[in-house]
Order: structure tokens, then sequence, then C-alpha cells
């Protein structure tokens, strides 16, 4: 271990260690050996091995290396990325620019979108849960990263209050139906808060949410919206795309996909296309070897 804590939270610690195999730097992810916490490091490794038909490099999900046992502690491994977004932001100090906002958007609905078409909810989408991948590059690589709330739509449930308060859709602070949708607000509140610099609704209980959320999105809707945050969000010329993330009717909504069809990234579209075409091309060949090689054998 290269003794050095990355980050610390109920579950326990990441930790970045050298794989003394491959001599490579990995973040691992020490969960306590408590009843609820390793259920909950259970729940994540089914969803991660659930995620393996990804190319977390392509989906922009961190690469998942494997779990082993500590006494009574399980410990997962991931690749070892730079610093999260929200530490970036910190960093910076300032606004983001269209130019930065674009790629960052693209590549987190990409993400979004590539969980939600195997039926998976991240659930805790935030600045915090964002991995850079390298601060030195630009435009910036970024990755979701913890799944340790992640679960398959299906096992969704009414009046749960999953994920940080102050990213969590209206439907869940009400106590109603909710689906994958839930991870398009957290990202709508992600890119406002890349543009404006500040947390959009800094509640500090469901009831401040909800006032702040009817506040700026009920009576009127679009006034105090468009009017209210234009001072910080002018530049953002795309406020229609934040917008319809933000949308309190989360079956009118857009999805992770509209967000990639938009005319906002008709330029990436062209080449994202033609690369996971070939990617898939490849990936169906070597299945097939796969298959002759095991009849062969």
């Amino acid at each position: 271990a290269e003794d050095c804590i990355l980050g610390e939270g109920a579950f326990g610690v990441v930790a970045k260690c050298r794989n003394t195999e491959t001599q490579k730097s990995v973040a691992v992810k020490v969960n306590k050996g408590e009843e609820g916490v390793l259920q909950q490091a259970i729940y994540e490794i089914a969803v991660l091995k659930r995620m393996q038909c990804l190319d977390h490099d392509i989906c922009n999900i961190v690469q998942w290396d494997g779990f082993f046992f500590d006494k009574e502690n399980i410990c997962i491994t991931f690749e070892l990325l730079d610093m999260s977004l929200r530490g970036y932001m910190e960093e910076q100090d300032r606004f983001f620019t269209i130019g930065e906002l674009k790629p960052i958007l693209h590549q987190l609905a990409t993400a979004l979108a590539s969980l939600h078409s195997i039926g998976i909810t991240h659930m805790d989408l935030k600045p915090d849960n964002i991995m850079v991948v390298d601060r030195s590059h630009q435009p910036l690589k970024v990755k979701l990263i913890d799944f340790g709330l992640a679960r398959p739509v299906s096992a969704l449930h009414q009046g749960e209050f999953v994920g940080t308060r102050v990213y969590r859709a209206p439907e869940m602070l009400l106590g109603v139906p909710f689906d994958e949708s839930v991870d398009m607000w957290a990202l709508g509140l992600v890119m406002a808060e890349l543009a404006m610099g500040c947390c959009m609704y800094p509640g500090n209980s469901h009831y401040d949410m909800v006032r702040y959320i009817v506040e700026t999105q009920g009576q009127p809707p679009d006034d105090l919206l468009d009017n209210g945050l234009s001072v910080m969000l002018k530049s953002l010329d795309e406020i229609d795309l934040i917008k319809s993330m933000l949308n309190l009717d989360a079956s009118n909504r857009i999805t992770a996909q509209q967000v990639l069809d938009h005319e906002f990234f008709a330029a990436i579209n062209k080449l994202t296309l033609m690369h996971c075409s070939v990617t898939k091309f490849t990936a169906a060949i070597n299945s097939v070897l796969l298959v002759i090689v095991q009849l062969l054998v």
C-alpha cells in the first residue's frame, strides 16, 4: 500500500494502493465490516458485474478491477483517476465556459445512456462522484464513479430516499414513484452548478428542497428560471437543454440518449457513431472467435 487515503465516507475509505502483480497504482474502496455496509458492497459488486458488458472508456465509466477480502472487509479495486470534479471546480474557482461544459455534458450523458440501456440507475450523480481522468488534458475527460447506491430500475421502490439530498429529484422528495429519470435531474443540477459556480438547490431538508424548486420552477415555471438565473446562465445558450433535464414532470424529462441526440452535439455524434460501430464489430468478431475456441477445446 502507498498509505494514501483518497476519500472517506460512511462506507469506509478509498485508498491509493499498488498492485504488487502489475506494479500499477489503483484505487481500493475498503468497505467497513458492518452488516449494512457489507450488504451494500455486495449490491455494488452485483451492479459492477452487470456493467462488465460496457466499454469503460467509451462509456466514460470507471474501470472495475475486481474485489478481495481483507479479514471481514470487502475491498473493491478500481482504476486510479486524477481528482473529483468537485475538487477541480474548487481548484479552478470560476464558472465553466460553454467550451468546457459541452464535452463534460456529452461524456456524462453517454455514461448515463449506457447505464440506462442495461437497466441500471446510478442514483447518486454529483460532482463528487465524477472524476477528472487527467486535469492536464483539455478538454477534460471525465468518468462516472461510485456505484454503491446504483441499482436495477426494476429494484427502485416508491418512498425511498436515496442519494445526496440536494441532487434528489422532486418525485423522490415527494415520495411518488420514480425511475432512471432521477439521474437526468441530477445531471441538470450538476451542469447548472458548473455554469453558476454554486449549488442550485441547497436545501437543508426535503421541505426546503421542494420550496426552492417551487419558487424557481413552480409559478410561473419559466419566468423565475429565465429571469432570476439569467445573470449567471446568460452565456449558456443551451439553457433549454438544462431546463429539459430539470423538467418537474419526470415523464417529460429528457433522457440521456435524447441529450446525446440534441443538435448541441451534432459534430460530436458523427465521430462517436463511427467509433462505436467499429468497436461493436470488433466485439462481435471476438465473441465468435471465443465460441470457436471453446468448441475446439
